[in-house]
C-alpha cells in the first residue's frame, strides 16, 4: 500500500487498534472525528468532524489527498439504542431526531455522497446483527433482515447504512464483523473483557458469582487485530463489496468464556465456576432489550479466497490474553 488513509472515528474500539497497527507498518494515517477520538490516539494529523454534517464530511473528503477513507464512526450501545428507538421507523420527523439514525445512516450517506464527488474509496464497518439469527452462520450472499421488526434498532440502522453503500453508485468495501474483542481498550469494555471483569470482581469479593452465560447462542467473534491485515489485503487485491471478518469456527458465549478464563486467568476448571444460561429464554424475558442473533455468526470463505484467513476464536484468545501458567493459581 502506497496510499495514505483517512480514518474517521479513530478513537473507537476497533478504529483505535487499526490506527495503532497501521502506524507500526509505516502506513500514513490521517484522522477525523470527535475530540474524544483525538484524546485517545494523539496522532499529528487530526481534524474534528461531525459525520452527521454533510458540509463537514464533504470538506474533509475533498481536502484529503489520499484515496481510502475508513469510517468507524457509529453508535453501537445496542440496548441504550433500543430504549431510544423511534415509535414509527418510517416517520421522517422521528428519524430526523434519532441520533443513532443520524450517525449510522445519514453519516454513511454523507460519506458515500462525498466520495462520489471526489473519487475517494469508502471502507465501512457493519455487523452480523443485520441477520435475523435464525439460520447462521451466514455468508455474504445470504439475505439480511428486511424489516425493523426482525432485528433491533441498532441492527436496522446498520442495514439502512449498508443500503446507502450498495445503492450509492460507487465502489466501496464493507467489512462485517461479529462480537469484536481486544486485549486492552480503556474507554469501553468488550465481549471478552466483560467476562474477565466478572471473574476479577468475584476474586476481589466485589461480586458473588457469574451470572448465567449463554450456551445456546452461536457466534463467531472477531479478533480486532485481524482488521488491519484484512483491509490491506483487500485493498491490494482491488476488492470491493461486502466481506465478512470473523472466526472461521463457531463457538458459544459459554465456551468462549470458559476458554478465556483458562488462558487469561489460569482457571483450571472454569465450568465449575460459570453457570449456563439460555439466550432464547433471556430474550423472552427481556423484550425491552435489543434483539441479538441466536443462531448467528459469519462465514468467511470469501475473504479466505482473497488470501486472508481470519484468526479462530481459540487462537485469538491465545494471542490477546495468554499468560504463562503460575504455580498454585486456580
Amino acid at each position: 500500500m502506497t496510499d495514505n488513509i483517512l480514518v474517521i472515528g479513530s478513537g473507537s474500539l476497533v478504529g483505535s487498534r487499526l490506527v495503532e497497527l497501521m502506524n507500526k507498518q509505516g502506513i500514513e494515517i490521517q484522522e477525523a472525528g470527535s475530540p474524544f477520538d483525538a484524546g485517545l490516539t494523539g496522532l499529528n494529523a487530526f481534524n474534528e468532524l461531525d459525520i452527521t454534517s454533510k458540509e463537514q464530511v464533504e470538506s474533509i473528503t475533498n481536502s484529503f489527498p489520499g484515496k481510502y477513507i475508513i469510517n468507524f464512526a457509529g453508535l453501537t450501545a445496542v440496548d441504550e439504542i433500543e430504549k431510544n428507538k423511534p415509535k414509527d421507523p418510517t416517520n421522517q420527523q422521528e428519524l430526523a431526531q434519532n441520533l443513532t439514525y443520524k450517525v449510522n445512516v445519514l453519516g454513511t450517506r454523507n460519506l458515500i455522497d462525498a466520495c462520489k464527488k471526489t473519487g475517494k474509496f469508502p471502507i465501512l464497518i457493519s455487523t452480523d446483527f443485520v441477520f435475523d439469527g435464525k439460520n447462521g452462520p451466514y455468508s455474504e450472499e445470504d439475505p439480511i433482515a428486511s424489516s425493523p421488526a426482525a432485528v433491533g434498532w441498532y441492527a436496522w440502522t446498520k442495514i439502512l447504512a449498508e443500503r446507502e453503500a450498495i445503492f450509492g453508485g460507487i465502489p466501496y468495501l464493507m467489512m462485517r464483523i461479529s462480537y469484536p474483542y481486544i486485549k486492552e481498550y480503556l474507554p469501553k469494555i468488550d465481549f471478552a473483557r466483560n467476562f474477565l471483569k466478572l471473574y476479577d470482581e468475584i476474586m476481589a469479593n466485589k461480586r458473588e458469582s457469574f451470572y448465567p452465560i449463554f450456551d445456546d447462542q452461536i457466534l463467531t467473534p472477531t479478533f480486532i487485530d485481524d482488521l488491519t491485515p484484512a483491509v490491506t489485503t483487500l485493498i491490494d487485491k482491488r476488492a470491493s463489496g461486502i466481506y465478512h471478518l470473523a472466526s472461521p469456527m463457531t463457538t458459544t458465549p459459554y465456551n468462549f468464556c470458559c476458554q478465556l478464563l483458562k488462558v487469561a486467568r489460569n482457571v483450571a476448571n472454569p465450568e465449575a465456576l460459570v453457570p449456563k444460561g439460555s439466550m432464547v429464554e433471556f430474550q423472552k424475558n427481556h423484550p425491552e432489550l435489543a434483539k441479538r442473533p441466536v443462531k448467528g455468526g459469519l462465514k468467511v470463505d470469501k475473504i479466505i479466497s482473497c488470501g486472508y484467513t481470519p484468526t479462530s476464536w481459540r487462537e485469538g484468545i491465545k494471542r490477546a490474553f495468554f499468560l504463562p501458567a503460575i504455580a498454585g493459581v486456580k
